[in-house]
């Protein structure tokens, strides 16, 4: 099976790139804040810097290895490499471009989009540089295609949501170091750490745990007041609530709910068909259409 496998070792800035991957016939995407050293991991493949240490071998081919003095030049790996400046020609229509790549299939490879027939799909940041709509479009485009090709395909974004919609796998690095590893659902169902959950799009609350009533656990926070939860816990906890858990209602209702939270609303954010709702410490999401029944605005109290 044709599997892209990396270790690297290597010294960057206030920190060492040192990580693990081994890809299949999958897109993983590797998100993080900017300066965490996933554009780094892409040029460790594509042959554009030389780690420190390490091996990277695709399939049976070796590109990389420091131990054996194997090292070889970018045009002798089959890596197609999307920049986040896209290096294009800006003379050049996109049709000279694609002929510039070597090619003559022009009209087929512009159908396909992959002029040099990769083993390996890099992609940095590859719809950061697009407007909120043509980005939605594009993503869709991407998807469909990845989804074709069944390429081995890395992917680097600080967008979690490009990553979830793009990725079989998402890896969080942070300092050069992978936090998590997994499907975008396991992520969001089990974050490892703060950092994880907050990245992933959850409100985050500190607090101190302690038993509660009916088998509960009493999360005391920071911000004042109690959340209580199922999962069991004692002492300095990070709470996470994404804002599709939160519902909204103008009164307290007598239901099952033991975390109520009373607020006025902060803020107030149209995305498409959803509304993000600032009350508190959360921010929950609705749709429009709960948003306009509920008379919400900047101001108004809500539970």
């Amino acid at each position: 099976m044709d599997t892209l496998n990396l270790s690297v070792d290597h010294a960057l800035r206030s920190f060492r790139l040192s990580l693990e991957l081994e890809l299949g016939r999958e897109t993983l995407a590797l998100v993080g804040p900017s300066g965490a050293g996933k554009s780094s991991v892409l040029r460790a493949i594509a042959g554009l810097l030389r780690p420190e240490r390490g091996k990277i071998a695709f399939g049976a081919a070796t590109w990389f290895d420091s131990n054996a003095g194997v090292d070889l030049p970018p045009e002798r790996r089959s890596v197609g490499l999307v920049f986040q400046e896209y290096a294009l020609f800006p003379h050049l229509d996109v049709r000279r471009n694609v002929v510039f790549g070597g090619r003559e299939r022009v009209d087929e490879l512009l159908e396909r989009a992959l002029a040099r027939d990769p083993a390996v799909l890099l992609l940095d940041e590859p719809l950061s540089a697009l407007d909120a709509h043509t980005r939605g479009v594009v993503r869709g485009e991407l998807a469909e295609l990845l989804a074709e090709l069944r390429l081995p395909t890395l992917l680097v974004t600080h967008d979690f949501e490009d990553a979830a919609a793009l990725a079989d796998r998402v890896g969080v690095i942070v300092e050069g170091r992978i936090l998590q590893l997994g499907a975008a659902a396991e992520l969001l169902a089990a974050p490892a750490d703060g950092f994880v959950a907050s990245f992933t799009g959850a409100n985050l609350l500190h607090g101190t745990a302690r038993p509660g009533a009916d088998g509960l656990t009493e999360v005391v926070l920071d911000t004042g007041g109690s959340a209580f939860s199922t999962d069991l816990a004692e002492g300095r906890v990070g709470l996470a609530v994404y804002p599709w858990e939160v519902a909204l209602a103008r009164t307290e209702s007598a239901d099952s709910a033991v975390n109520h939270v009373r607020g006025e609303v902060r803020s107030l954010v149209a995305l498409g068909n959803r509304v993000r709702v600032r009350v508190g410490p959360l921010t929950a999401e609705v749709t429009a259409a709960s948003a306009e029944r509920l008379s919400l605005a900047e101001g108004s109290p809500v539970v």
